[in-house]
């Protein structure tokens, strides 16, 4: 009879799900996401200061100007480098790494000047600005590193009904650098002699997230969380993958001939990009309404934060069960709600058709409109994401992710080089695209290949389980009964 017992501990299965998640993954999102608010509020570090900038560096505002636009110029370039250092096998974590490093030297670059000069050196201008601008520069290029990898992080680490919400938070993340810093750079460099705090206070950040991300950021859970992570491990590792040019170009090849994802990377790079720019513009748009840039600044600050609680919100219903596959709904209701508050705003202020504006200005309408603008496009950008990568699936999500948001800063530079001195044009060419996104929403043709897939290895896998346990239940019953009885010897 012992040994009965020793036969049943052998064979007895162990009873748990077909796929596993693992606590490290919030850890893992934590960081990325720390990484992604440091890139945006340092790349955002003199605009919101611009007036003392001036006067401590000695520069004009087209050098200002520079300095921020150098996110965009250096992002293009940079991503297709991303996006074939991210399909490497542990290509996520080697993102990361270079990432946290890069930021750490660029902001490091940006202190030396008023570490080794006083700011009334003569020689100090010529010492910081080619300092600044390296600083700038390689915070630039950490761009393509925190927005390409965001949706292929959430299916390496997070289970099915996870993703859209961990693809929301590491947006998301890198949208809050800004909102903060709009509102955190002014509070901190009240005089001219103050620009170094703030440097200072980036780059404390940026050591500690360096350090987070150099003592622990694994490069995958130990064992996949669904099938897409399982197809997208694989992919990375295998030797029939050589992740060169000719592949990538290949996927772009196919990315870009299919339909249904040419029309939504499009509605997604023309909504995010021009509503980028636009909410940047709030200064110039309601000059001529006698709103102050302080005023203008708050107004942009809860179109942001509104959109960041439309993206969580939205997100959460998106991961349920039963609405998996209602992406194309959820998308068209917030483009549809985004269209609605900006044909409130514009109502409210000049346009190319009107000199007064028909409704109520006020800072209430201003702000109200403003903020239900944001919440929509904030709820639409992360289901974009996620849906581009299930109609691509099985291509890997940092593609889809690579293209949208290259997209995105295309039609950003495009619209910023419209903008300068016709905030009436700007107003009516966001009214013309709010309505082309909607429409080409509508004619795209939504699948769901990676949950569908996903779903279908769960339920083949729960089934082999369930058969491996019948089987072994008939082994011990046939081993006891062998064990009582006896044979013939």
């Amino acid at each position: 009879m012992p040994e009965t017992g020793a036969i049943k501990a052998a064979v007895t299965p162990v009873h748990g799900p077909a796929y596993k998640v693992y606590k490290t993954r919030f850890y893992v999102l934590f960081v990325f996401s720390f990484l992604a608010f440091n890139q945006c509020i340092m790349w955002l570090t003199f605009s919101p200061i611009a007036r003392n900038t001036e006067i401590y560096y000695n520069i004009t505002d087209s050098t200002i100007d520079l300095l921020l636009n150098w996110g965009p110029i250096i992002f293009i370039p940079c991503l297709p480098l991303t996006s074939v250092l991210v399909n490497r096998p542990d290509g996520l974590r080697h993102c990361v790494i270079l990432l946290a490093i890069t930021d750490f030297l660029g902001a490091l670059s940006r202190v030396i000047p008023s570490v080794i000069l006083s700011a009334s050196n003569p020689k100090f201008n010529k010492v910081a600005l080619p300092f600044i601008h390296v600083g700038q520069i390689l915070n630039a290029a950490c761009g393509p590193l925190v927005m390409a990898p965001v949706s292929q992080l959430s299916c390496l680490w997070f289970a099915p009904h996870e993703r859209t919400r961990a693809t929301t938070i590491a947006i998301f993340a890198n949208n809050f650098g800004a909102t903060i810093g709009f509102v955190l750079s002014p509070f901190i460099v009240a005089l001219p002699e103050h620009v170094p705090r703030l440097l200072y206070v980036h780059l404390g950040l940026a050591f500690v997230a360096c350090v987070l991300a150099l003592l622990y950021f694994p490069p995958k859970p130990p064992s996949a969380p669904s099938a897409a992570a399982e197809l997208l491990v694989s992919n990375s590792t295998s030797t029939e993958h050589n992740h060169d040019w000719r592949k990538i170009l290949v996927d772009i090849w196919k990315c870009l001939t299919t339909p249904a994802f040419l029309l939504l990377s499009l509605a997604g790079g023309l909504l995010n990009g021009t509503f980028g720019a636009w909410t940047s513009l709030y200064d110039i748009i309601l000059k001529p309404e006698n709103y102050t840039e302080a005023q203008a600044g708050w107004f942009g600050f809860g179109s942001s934060i509104a959109g960041i609680v439309g993206g969580l919100i939205l997100s959460t219903i998106a991961d349920r069960r039963r609405f998996q596959h209602a992406l194309k709904t959820f998308i068209l209701l917030s483009l549809i709600g985004c269209l609605c508050g900006i044909v409130w705003f514009e109502l409210c202020v000049h346009s190319l058709f009107y000199d007064k504006h028909i409704l109520s200005s006020t800072a209430l309408t201003i702000g109200l409109s403003t903020a239900l603008a944001g919440l929509f496009s904030g709820a639409a950008t992360p289901l974009i994401y996620e849906a581009l990568a299930e109609i691509m699936f099985p291509l890997p999500e940092s593609l889809s992710a690579s293209i949208l948001v290259q997209w995105i800063n295309i039609v950003s530079l495009v619209f910023l080089f419209v903008a300068p001195n016709r905030d009436k044009l700007v107003n009516f060419l966001v009214l013309v695209v709010g309505v082309s996104c909607i429409i080409m929403v509508v004619l795209t043709r939504f699948t769901y290949r990676r949950r569908d897939e996903d779903e279908r290895q769960r339920v083949e896998k729960e089934q082999n389980q369930a058969a491996k346990e019948i089987n072994t239940d008939h082994l011990i019953n046939d081993t006891i009964n062998e064990q009582s009885y006896g044979t013939f010897d």
